[in-house]
Order: C-alpha cells, then sequence, then structure tokens
C-alpha cells in the first residue's frame, strides 16, 4: 500500500510539471533574455514554432512532430533557415531535458539540410577605401577599426574608453561572442584612429564612456547604402565592383582573416586574433595563401639539398625557387 502511495505521490508531482510546449517556450524565453544575447532573433522563432506546436504537451513531442513543424519552414523559408529554426529547438529540448522535463530530446532525430559553404567575401585596398569615402565622416573610424581588428558589431559597439590600454597597444573585449573575455592587439594605423577619437572625446575623465559613438543600434541601417555608392563610384572607374556583391559588415571579419591568412600568418593565430571559437572556422582561408604554401614544400629541397635530389633523380632538371 505505501509502495502504491508512493508511485501515485510521484505520477502526481510528474503532472503537475508537466507543460506545453508554448508555456515551455514562454519559459525558455524569459531565460534567453538573461543568457543569448541574440534572444530578440530567438523570440521571433520561437513564436513561429509555437504556432505549429504550441498545444502540444512537451514530453509528448516526437520526432514526427518536430519534422512536420520544420518542414512547414520550408513553403517560404530557405533550407538554411530550417536549420536554423532545428539549431534552436534542439538546444531548448536539451535544456528540457536537463530539468526533467522531457526523457528524451525528440530533435535529436531530425536531420539537418547540407549547406553550401559558399563564398568568401573580403575587401581589396581599392574596395575599403571606396566603402570609407562613402561613409559620412563620423562613421569611417568605426570601419577602419572593425576592418583591422575583426571585431564583431556588437563588440566593437560595447566598448568602453577602460577597455583601451595605449600602453600595452590593447583592446580588451570583455565579453565575446563565445561569453569570453579576449585581447585584440591594435596596429599602428587602428592606434592612431583610436588615438585621434581619445583626442576629441566629450567627457575625458569617464572611463566608462563609448569609444565608438554611433547613432545606429545595427549596421544594416546605414552600410547597404555605403556599399552601393563604393561599388558605383568603382564601375565610375572602370574597375571592378564584383567583390562587393553582397558584401556586409560581418564580412569585415573575414576582410581580416584573408589578409591576414595572404600574409603568411598561421591559422591558429587568425583564430586567435578573430576569437573564432574553433580552427575549423577558420580553415576557409587556407585557400588564400598559395603562395605561402608554395614556400612551405618548397622548403623541403632545401633541407634535402639540391645534390642529394640530383644524385636521387639523376635525370630531372631542378629548379630551385628563393626561399626566405
Amino acid at each position: 500500500m505505501t509502495q502504491e502511495r508512493e508511485r501515485a505521490a510521484v505520477a502526481r508531482a510528474h503532472e503537475a510539471r508537466r507543460l506545453s510546449f508554448r508555456a515551455y517556450a514562454d519559459e525558455y524565453l524569459v531565460w534567453a533574455k538573461l543568457h543569448h544575447r541574440g534572444w530578440r532573433t530567438e523570440q521571433s522563432r520561437i513564436e513561429v514554432m509555437q504556432g505549429v506546436l504550441g498545444d502540444q504537451m512537451l514530453d509528448r513531442l516526437a520526432p514526427a512532430d518536430v519534422e512536420r513543424c520544420l518542414d512547414g519552414l520550408l513553403t517560404d523559408r530557405s533550407q538554411s533557415t530550417r536549420n536554423r529554426y532545428r539549431t534552436l529547438l534542439h538546444a531548448m529540448c536539451n535544456r528540457a531535458l536537463r530539468h526533467g522535463l522531457i526523457t528524451s530530446n525528440p530533435v535529436a532525430g531530425v536531420g539537418k539540410f547540407k549547406e553550401p559553404e559558399g563564398r568568401t567575401l573580403y575587401l581589396a585596398a581599392e574596395d575599403e577605401a571606396a566603402i570609407r569615402d562613402a561613409l559620412r565622416p563620423e562613421l569611417r573610424a568605426l570601419f577602419t577599426v572593425s576592418v583591422h581588428t575583426g571585431l564583431r558589431w556588437s563588440e566593437q559597439r560595447a566598448l568602453r574608453w577602460a577597455d583601451v590600454d595605449f600602453l600595452t597597444g590593447q583592446i580588451t573585449v570583455t565579453r565575446s561572442k563565445s561569453g569570453h573575455s579576449r585581447q585584440v592587439p591594435m596596429n599602428s594605423l587602428v592606434r592612431s584612429v583610436v588615438m585621434d577619437l581619445a583626442t576629441k572625446r566629450r567627457r575625458p575623465d569617464d572611463p566608462t564612456a563609448e569609444v565608438f559613438p554611433c547613432p545606429h543600434a545595427q549596421a544594416d541601417k546605414f552600410f547597404p547604402k555605403a556599399v552601393e555608392q563604393a561599388r558605383m563610384t568603382l564601375r565610375a572607374a572602370g574597375r571592378d565592383a564584383g567583390r562587393l556583391e553582397g558584401y556586409t559588415w560581418h564580412c569585415n571579419r573575414h576582410t581580416l582573416a584573408s589578409r591576414l591568412v595572404m600574409a603568411g600568418v598561421d591559422v591558429r593565430s587568425v583564430q586567435q586574433l578573430g576569437g573564432w571559437r574553433t580552427l575549423t572556422m577558420v580553415q576557409r582561408y587556407s585557400h588564400l595563401a598559395p603562395l605561402h604554401l608554395r614556400d612551405a614544400v618548397e622548403r623541403l629541397v632545401a633541407s634535402t639539398g639540391v645534390e642529394e635530389l640530383s644524385r636521387n633523380c639523376p635525370d630531372a632538371t631542378i629548379v630551385t625557387a628563393g626561399v626566405s
């Protein structure tokens, strides 16, 4: 009898904790506002999923329900967007699993679409100059520092003068996308630009003042117009403007990484400078260093010696390349 009462009590407790997907999603969003910078994007996606899954009990969700919800998005959204919804729903269910609200994650059985890698957009020197000239003067420093540091928009806009150390030449990102802090070195151009901003500070004694005051909450409020103006300027001068097609503010990070790789900087250093979480995210730029890679394999010749190669390949004509 006692065991029956205990089982009944457990069943009642479990029933009391059961939530509909709609109720859980509302709870999740409250949590996301405290922990995720991108919660507004999550909110819009959650509202869409609530419209499909809202009345179903969370612990009764099956992979078939999830697949039906996600595939329904494809009528007016891309496969890549469907993948973003799946990622969010998977994270929501993982949290529910940790809290004991479900016993397994129903999203785990639903696959993703394979996404094309796409082309890497980065600026040549003349592209950078054309965009800078197209921007309003008060936005040019913001753009130049972005290109030469790879700071994310949110990181750069959050910078305060307390985060800038001219003595060590370092900028401190107190909280990056990954949630960790990191140090970003200033090259001579960035140092000069930031120093110029420092001389124009309205509150020179306030370390909490913004380094880059900007009237725009997002770069898409002004940057696409500047890019289009730059394209028109380049075309009028008979120059190639194709590299600017689809170029966004976030692509400034691609520009930094591309230039570093083409300058022969190793990908591990590129990863650290750009604040990428994994080395895999930087590998896309490796093809931009053909000369650097050629010099690397040419070192085999230098280490082996031309005379030894001649003995091993007596009929071959060995042409050596300069190796620094």
